[in-house]
């Protein structure tokens, strides 16, 4: 049944509809779990590529702190503030790198998937919000539940995982004490680094599981009644009615500059009132052939002649001729050579009947 006036939401929306919620609106599809998903994994990635960089710079900056205890005979105010602002620029060149590419790579998720957009607008205050009843059914709506299920079970999954690689490497974490402080540096980033990259596994699973609902959602969100891709199309063509009566007008004006044009014709080839054909020829010039100036059919055909008669304009009954001229020869094109004897044998006829001299 047809809910509302618009009628039930069953089409798909048009370009226009899609423009307007982007631009108007802000309304984009995205997921947050997308960016959450696609952040964890190059901030990751970053992390190992810098690694080096990162333990080279740490090194470098105990050993020149080091160095710095040896040399200071007796620490004061002046060598601990040289030595904070040491430290806090060796932290600062460590962690730049990875700081900017934790807070660029999500940047660049959004962007990538509003294709760019930018506006206020879904920030903007809407006093809907305040009403209780709207924020209770937003609380138990079908896009608060999905978000609760994600959550559950991204944390279900991680605590799954990070249950199960604490029991399979119990023993290996009590062997730690007896290792090497680097092969115990190592073997903890090798754990770190399969659990992570399970996590990152995880996360992407539930990222294209949410993207697929966040696209059902907006497309749901964005459809429209077959009444508002009426109104649409109405907005974008015109009324129809309204299109209907700009093109009878257009007819009537071309009608009646082709019907003016018919007390100048030379000669009116008819047949014998279903096709009527008015032709002009400027003997003048040699170079062109005759033309056709005004046609019609039937109702049209008989106007034509009659006003062709009321200006004593030649008239010749040729059945075959006058279809051929109203089919083939559009209104202001002249004739095609194919029936230049023929309408020559008209014109003589013409000339005769009106005592006119052919070569004059």
């Amino acid at each position: 049944m047809a809910a509302g006036g618009g009628g039930e939401k069953t089409e798909k929306a048009t370009p226009k509809k899609r423009k307007d919620a982007r631009e108007k609106e802000g309304n984009v599809l995205q997921s947050k779990e997308i960016t959450i998903a696609v952040s964890i994994f190059f901030t990751f990635f970053a992390l190992l590529l810098l690694g080096k960089y990162m333990f080279r710079m740490m090194m470098d900056a105990v050993s020149g702190w080091l160095a710095g205890m040896d040399a200071a005979i007796t620490p004061n105010s002046e060598f601990m503030v040289e030595t904070a602002m040491y430290i806090a620029k060796s932290c600062a060149l460590i962690l730049v790198p990875l700081v900017a590419v934790t807070f660029a790579i999500p940047i660049l998720a959004v962007v990538v998937q509003t294709k760019g957009l930018f506006t206020m607008k879904p920030l903007r205050p809407k006093f809907s919000k305040l009403n209780p009843i709207n924020g209770f059914k937003r609380l138990f709506s079908l896009q608060s539940t999905i978000g609760v299920v994600k959550g559950l079970i991204e944390l279900g999954a991680i605590g799954v995982l990070v249950y199960t690689r604490i029991v399979d490497n119990v023993r290996n974490f009590q062997r730690l004490t007896d290792m090497e402080p680097l092969q115990s540096v190592l073997f903890i980033a090798r754990t770190c680094f399969s659990l992570i990259m399970t996590i990152i596994i995880v996360f992407a699973f539930v990222a294209v599981g949410d993207y697929i609902f966040q696209w059902w959602q907006y497309e749901k969100k964005l459809r429209m009644s077959k009444q508002e891709v009426k109104d649409e199309y109405k907005q974008i063509e015109g009324d129809p009615q309204i299109k209907s009566k700009i093109k009878q007008k257009q007819r009537e004006v071309a009608m009646k500059r082709m019907m003016e044009q018919v007390p100048g014709a030379d000669v009116v080839v008819r047949n014998p009132t279903h096709f009527a054909v008015a032709l002009v020829y400027e003997k003048e010039n040699a170079y062109t052939a005759p033309r056709v100036v005004a046609k019609g059919k039937d109702a049209l055909a008989l106007k034509i002649i009659s006003v062709a008669e009321e200006h004593e304009v030649y008239i010749t009954e040729n059945r075959p001729l006058a279809r051929e001229l109203y089919e083939t020869v559009e209104i202001g094109k002249e004739i095609p050579p194919a029936l230049y004897n023929a309408i020559a044998v008209i014109l003589t006829d013409m000339y005769t009947a009106k005592g006119i001299a052919i070569g004059s």
